[in-house]
């Protein structure tokens, strides 16, 4: 059998599809190794996960300057010269990239060392990595067919959507509310900011907690370990029907208690609420590349299993009663969750592996 590379991460959602390819395979007898960022979320999970993880340096694309364009050019060639002997050293045959700019330094020397090469670009519009990427890609797999005409490649492109690992379906509601010191019978609120938290989502959901028109409403609340200590804070005393919860590597349990799902919208998180069929208030952030967050939710909404909020005009109050009015709207909520699993792909994984394991 083969020995693949996976590389990129940053973020959650880089390196949870990239994992959830590894797991199909490494289930067909492959040998997966993951590259990536040794102070980043990959050098944690994919050890965790049972994968030989490599660090790898790598330096971010500068926004402006040409002084930081010849640094970055100048970091970026080092990396490439270091990887090569990483990639001769452990006998690799295909490299898989997920985007990050941690990715590029790897996709990079397979190209210059004749080793196939797929890329993974999992929001509408592709960062800049993976821009570099696709121009020395063998294979370019999308979440959404309109990135197609956004990426410059010559390469093949697929559309296979976001992978998703299945441990995340089938979450026991019982099991979870023992986990969070919740009640299994009353309607909670999942607020989650992604790998990173979000500050934003972290202030709405203390603004719900105290808010008299909550009622019964519970609210299980992961805030991200950066903001874990300050939502502490700003809480003061935890009210009752609220969990706080630094951070969740088993999202199963987390999915299984949401009965609304307010989030980001990178498409990582898309494709697990669809998967898990959660109905979502999702609020895209800003802060990305050309808005494709908003892009990407504004799918699920035209789908019917969300509703989208942006960051302009924001009005905590306005949310705080959109969410009390979704959760006392059971038909509503019934048919979101309808809406998201006829989004889901659970085959994305499986389609991406065949099209690594087809350079091979």
């Amino acid at each position: 059998m083969s020995r693949i590379v996976l590389a990129g991460g940053g973020t959650g959602g880089h390196v949870y599809p990239a994992l959830a390819i590894g797991d199909v395979l490494r289930s067909h007898g492959h040998t997966v190794l993951y590259y990536g960022d040794g102070g980043r979320l990959e050098a944690r999970v994919a050890p965790q996960r049972g994968y030989t993880f490599r660090p790898v340096e790598a330096a971010q694309y500068p926004r402006g300057g040409l002084v930081g364009r010849v640094k970055f050019a100048l970091a970026l060639l080092k990396g490439i010269v270091a990887v090569r002997r990483m990639l001769k050293q452990d006998k690799v045959d295909a490299v898989l990239g997920v985007g990050g700019y941690i990715a590029a330094p790897t996709v990079l020397a397979a190209a210059s060392l004749g080793i196939p090469r797929v890329i993974h670009e999992a929001n509408v519009v592709p960062g800049m990595a993976n821009q570099l990427c696709a121009r020395v890609a063998d294979r370019v797999l999308l979440t959404y067919a309109a990135t197609a005409s956004r990426i410059k490649s010559s390469a093949p492109k697929v559309v296979v959507g976001v992978p998703v690992n299945r441990a995340l379906l089938g979450g026991d509601r019982a099991a979870a509310a023992a986990r969070y010191g919740l009640d299994p019978h009353c309607v909670t609120v999942l607020f989650v900011g992604g790998s990173l938290g979000a500050a934003r989502l972290n202030d709405l959901a203390i603004a719900l907690s105290r808010d008299p028109s909550r009622g019964d409403v519970q609210i299980l609340h992961l805030t991200g370990p950066k903001y874990e200590a300050d939502v502490r804070a700003g809480y003061g005393t935890v009210p009752p029907g609220v969990s706080v919860v630094g951070y969740e590597d088993q999202m199963a349990f987390a999915y299984a208690m949401g009965d609304l799902v307010v989030a980001r919208a990178g498409s990582s998180t898309l494709a697990e609420l669809a998967a898990a069929g959660c109905p979502s208030l999702l609020v895209p952030s800003p802060n990305v590349t050309e808005n494709h967050q908003e892009e990407n939710a504004r799918g699920l909404e035209a789908a019917g299993a969300a509703a989208v909020v942006v960051e302009h005009g924001w009005d905590v109050a306005a949310n705080v009663r959109l969410i009390v009015d979704l959760m006392a709207d059971p038909v509503r909520l019934a048919a979101m969750r309808t809406a998201a699993l006829g989004c889901a792909r659970l085959d994305a994984a499986e389609r991406a592996a065949d099209v690594v394991e087809g350079l091979l």
